[in-house]
């Protein structure tokens, strides 16, 4: 007898408050007491049925802001990274200008400042286009370009 099984990609899918653990909702109250929940999502990988979470995010803003905040945490609680949504012109113009000089028929649409907290460490994610053509690239805080194969794992392996 054979079968065939559908792989499902159920990244970021949206899932009530209620079902997000009590260490994982204790994190977020913890590292962001400000921050207003909007909407929580979990990542199961690419698997179906009763695979166990890889991560849950959450969707916030701080302060009464519209602002979008991402927080990313393991099934334990622990607070794997941040990341923040960035419009070209809240870029800072370090990572601009280097951005401009490495990608220069490219327009920048935004960019992710992205925090990892084992060990800490931030991360500008910037998306440039030229029409159909996109690209992301990556920095450090001072403005240095990480090549692809030197970006974090972690990063490769849950999105932000």
């Amino acid at each position: 007898m054979a079968s065939n099984a559908q792989v499902t990609s159920l990244e970021n899918d949206t899932i009530l408050t209620t079902e997000i653990p009590e260490l994982v909702k204790k994190s977020q109250e913890t590292n962001f007491p400000y921050g207003f929940v909007r909407e929580w999502s979990i990542d199961r990988g690419t698997t179906i049925g009763n695979a166990a979470p890889l991560s849950y995010r959450a969707t916030f803003s701080e302060n009464s802001s519209t602002h979008n905040k991402y927080a990313t945490y393991l099934p334990n609680g622990m607070l794997f990274y941040q990341s923040e949504f960035l419009e070209p012109e809240l870029i800072p113009s370090n990572i601009v200008v280097k951005t401009n000089a490495e990608f220069d028929n490219y327009t920048i649409e935004n960019a992710n400042l992205i925090t990892m907290f084992n060990p800490k460490r931030e991360i500008y994610s910037v998306k440039v286009r030229d029409q159909a053509m996109v690209q992301m690239a990556y920095f450090t805080i001072d403005g240095v370009q990480i090549p692809m194969k030197d970006l974090p794992e972690e990063l490769l392996v849950f999105k932000y």
